[in-house]
């Protein structure tokens, strides 16, 4: 029986970042994967939206052309097949990069279904009758989430579809309906709708992207609207059906959806199912497993990260929970209480959040101040002629301590950064206005806000 230091099941952008780490600290490391390297993020998720979402950027530009004083000689257009080839080729790259990364850290890579046995040994199937148990030290477990599939939709993988086929199907229809309206189902509807695609989106609580800031729930939706979305929040499906290549839906009320394919990105559940956790003592709760701020499970050297282990589904927060958990694994100090984690939906214009919303800020009965420096008052905004949008920012009324913040335009999810850097490090409203900020940029836009919470407002009136 092969031996290890450290054993992770799962090799997505949390269990390889765990892997690599904890090869890097000089441990003996096997990773085990039952399908793809890079996980759900890089082959069907994160990268592949990314990449479709850059492409229909592109092609929604160039059928503007004409207002940046450009000519495409033409009526602009695609071949979707090649659009996905494009995609393909990204995925692959990384799909490559993260393999070559694990075989330069010397970390064996073991193909197949892994299963805790108890006291450190792990069983790996296959799934062609060939098993092999090896034991390890510590264990971390990374096993990612899957597409909910609620049995009311008549799932068949190309007219009702997850978005494991919408990142690697080359069929795009005329029409196309989305249920869900959350980040996964917004971030589709902007791809499909710049395509020149007839969307409709349905969302059955009262405002997309719910959860979040209701301020990014109406800049989204103005958003979609201009580029022809069809938005029904507030809104419930009672039945799907599928004749030929029309999916109809029937909505509460009696009105119908018809369209060549329909979307259900409805949310994720974690993948903790047959991985033995029950007979190695590991408790969960709701389908996930709970874990410290180290990562660590109720049973002494059993890890889990990721989206197993919190409902906060972002690879980003995998990768740190893997940085975390490998760390303690191999004797260091490391910790994370995951309070400051910026997010990202990557609508057009780019949403971005970091810290408590305006809402959960008085919920907990905090002194705010809240302040919005509108984009159209930016100068690299007005070049990019992209003045959708603003900077947010939340504060304690007193100390000017940032406590969250929303960045909507261009970059926005690149912006939002320096927002969670100053939250990380306690920074305050007045040590961000007084850091000098390159012109022009978007960045800017955070020092244009902290002025205006601060009173002095330059580009704005207070």
């Amino acid at each position: 029986m092969a031996r290890y230091d450290v054993a992770v099941l799962g090799a997505g952008p949390g269990g390889y970042v765990a892997a690599l780490r904890a090869a890097v600290l000089g441990a003996k490391v096997c990773l085990i994967e039952k399908r793809y390297f890079g996980g759900t993020c890089l082959n069907v998720g994160c990268i592949p939206t990314k990449a479709l979402l850059h492409t229909s950027e592109i092609f929604y530009h160039m059928c503007r052309a004409q207002e940046y004083g450009l000519s495409t000689g033409g009526q602009p257009s695609f071949d979707y097949a090649d659009v996905m080839a494009r995609t393909r080729k990204v995925v692959a790259g990384l799909t490559g990069g993260v393999q070559q990364l694990l075989k330069a850290r010397k970390v064996d890579t073991l193909m197949g279904t892994g299963k805790l046995l108890g006291d450190g040994a792990v069983e790996i199937d296959d799934g062609q009758g060939g098993k092999q148990t090896v034991q390890a030290d510590s264990i971390i477990i990374a096993t990612g989430s899957a597409p909910v599939r609620p049995k009311m939709f008549p799932f068949d993988g190309r007219h009702v579809v997850t978005t494991d086929e919408a990142t690697t199907s080359d069929y795009l229809p005329e029409e196309i309906l989305i249920v869900g309206g959350g980040v996964i189902g917004c971030e589709f509807a902007t791809v499909y709708s710049e395509l020149g695609r007839k969307v409709t989106l349905v969302e059955m609580l009262d405002t997309l992207c719910p959860g979040i800031d209701p301020d990014v729930g109406r800049e989204i939706t103005r958003s979609l609207k201009k580029r022809g979305v069809t938005v029904k929040v507030k809104t419930k499906i009672t039945e799907m059906t599928v004749s030929g290549d029309v999916v109809t839906a029937k909505l509460e009320g009696g009105d119908e959806v018809r369209a060549g394919m329909a979307l259900i990105a409805v949310g994720r559940m974690p993948m903790t199912q047959g991985l033995g956790l029950e007979a190695a003592g590991v408790k969960t709760e709701g389908g996930l497993i709970p874990v410290d701020s180290q990562c660590k499970t109720n049973v002494p050297g059993v890890y889990a990260i990721g989206d197993c282990a919190t409902r906060i589904q972002y690879a980003h927060v995998a990768s740190r929970m893997g940085t975390v958990a490998a760390e303690t694994a191999c004797g260091h100090r490391a910790s994370d209480d995951l309070s400051v984690i910026p997010a990202g939906v990557y609508t057009h214009p780019e949403i971005a959040t970091v810290g408590l919303s305006e809402a959960q800020a008085k919920d907990k009965g905090l002194n705010i101040r809240v302040v919005k420096f509108p984009l159209r008052a930016s100068g690299m905004a007005q070049a990019y002629g992209e003045t959708d949008g603003m900077i947010k920012l939340v504060a304690d009324a007193r100390t000017g301590e940032i406590l969250g913040a929303v960045c909507v335009g261009q970059h926005a999810t690149d912006v939002v950064h320096e927002l969670a850097i100053a939250m990380r490090n306690e920074l305050t409203i007045d040590e961000v206005a007084d850091t000098i900020h390159a012109h022009p940029t978007f960045s800017e836009g955070v020092l244009e806000a902290a002025e205006l919470w601060l009173g002095k407002p330059v580009h704005t009136v207070a």
